[in-house]
């Protein structure tokens, strides 16, 4: 009798298996496929935010906690890079480069005092050297006793701006958080250009080519020098509404012919700043809770215009995730009629991961645009690393169309 039931409970497991095989995500192999997926991906990126990447020269680089890492830009596995200078149990908070010169990395010490290393940079990946930073004090706040940290690298029109931050109090109803920006002047001989700022983190810059002026998004403000001196855009900020709980995450320049705009990814809408006059708006993201966290223009699948990925962070307040995106043409006449297009994909939503970007934060994109190698590379909230290549028609990863997970 205990015979007869082994087999006739191994026969039930046989059709459960059966079974599974069927598409769908209750199916014991889907599910199996969650457990071990088909790609793991580099395990120091896996369940975790790279807080860069960049390229310098033939490698692609890219920060994950106090992890260096790179590959080559014509693929192959990531390998750690190794700078013994650096800080001991620090933590990286950016990274940099002009794609050609030199590789600027910022790291937060664990002896905030250590002045000389909170930036590293490197012309090859194997020498480093500390950067100087006269100009950015090592202490501050009113009592000149708060220790000062760099908290991020921004790049434009080949200059390097470093985001310090400091903060007082020590309980929640008396902390608060200031920051303030310096700019290199070459050799690491930096300058203040707006200091002491209480705002978001200034994490997002883009360089008007058509105006020659910069801009920064710093969450509840943005930053500017359009009216010749550098200085928050209070009016229109105040105008769009942005604040702590409506913030600004992302900024880029398009500077496609007829275009000239500068695009901004706040809550809910895209923005154009416009200089000297009111910011415009676009049509609703998806909500108008969902964090935008940033925008960036690339080619599109199937000899299309070029097209705009806008990338949703997800706050502890929400679950929105993935990215949306649409014709680049739409900026030239950007108004409140421009929204995510459905009808066509940039990306196809593909991927040797069972987990795809739809259902991920998204941190941030990077956009290699070096001919013959156009990579595009997306940095998610703990879920690893993720990048496409354009084939000159269409964007793929490995031998289909989507994305693959680094």
């Amino acid at each position: 009798m205990k015979r007869t039931l082994n087999i006739a409970a191994a026969v039930l497991l046989a059709a459960a298996v059966l079974v599974s095989c069927e598409p769908g995500p209750a199916g014991l192999f889907a599910l199996l496929e969650q457990e071990e997926p088909l790609d793991k991906g580099t395990a120091a990126f896996n369940a975790n935010t790279a807080v860069f990447v960049t390229r310098l020269d033939t490698y692609y680089y890219a920060g994950v906690g106090s992890t260096l890492l790179r590959r080559l830009t014509t693929g192959g596995e990531w390998e750690t890079v190794v700078d013994a200078g650096a800080p001991e149990g620090s933590i990286i908070t950016a990274g940099v480069s002009d794609g050609t010169s030199f590789l600027y990395v910022s790291y937060s010490p664990s002896d905030a005092l250590d002045e000389s290393k909170r930036i590293r940079r490197t012309a090859d990946g194997a020498a480093w050297s500390d950067y100087a930073l006269s100009g950015i004090p090592v202490l501050d706040g009113p009592l000149a006793d708060k220790s000062v940290q760099v908290q991020n690298l921004l790049l434009a029109n080949g200059q390097l701006f470093a985001v310090a931050q400091y903060s007082t109090g020590t309980s929640s109803t008396d902390y608060k958080t200031f920051f303030s920006i310096y700019s290199d002047g070459g050799a690491g001989n930096f300058s203040p250009v707006l200091e002491d700022l209480e705002c978001g983190l200034p994490s997002s810059i883009a360089y008007d080519t058509a105006g020659s002026d910069y801009w920064i998004v710093a969450g509840n403000t943005v930053l500017t020098n359009a009216s010749g001196s550098w200085a928050e855009d209070s009016a229109n900020v105040t105008a769009a509404g942005f604040s702590s709980t409506n913030p600004v995450l992302g900024v880029f320049f398009d500077d496609t012919p007829g275009t000239n705009a500068i695009i901004a990814a706040g809550t809910g809408k895209l923005w154009r700043l416009n200089t000297g006059g009111a910011y415009a708006a676009s049509g609703t993201f998806g909500s108008s809770t969902r964090r935008l966290s940033s925008v960036i223009l690339v080619p599109a699948n199937g000899g299309l215009t070029d097209a705009v990925l806008v990338g949703v962070k997800s706050w502890a307040s929400d679950s929105y995730t993935g990215y949306y995106e649409y014709d680049a043409a739409d900026n030239a006449t950007f108004d409140a009629t421009l929204v995510p297009n459905s009808t066509w994909t940039m990306v196809a939503d593909d991927s040797n991961y069972v987990t795809t970007l739809d259902d991920l934060s998204i941190e941030g994109f990077y956009y290699d645009d070096t001919p013959g190698e156009e990579t595009l590379f997306a940095r998610t909230v703990g879920g690893g690393l993720w990048s496409s290549t354009w084939d000159g028609s269409n964007w793929i990863s490995g031998t289909k169309f989507g994305w693959d997970r680094e």
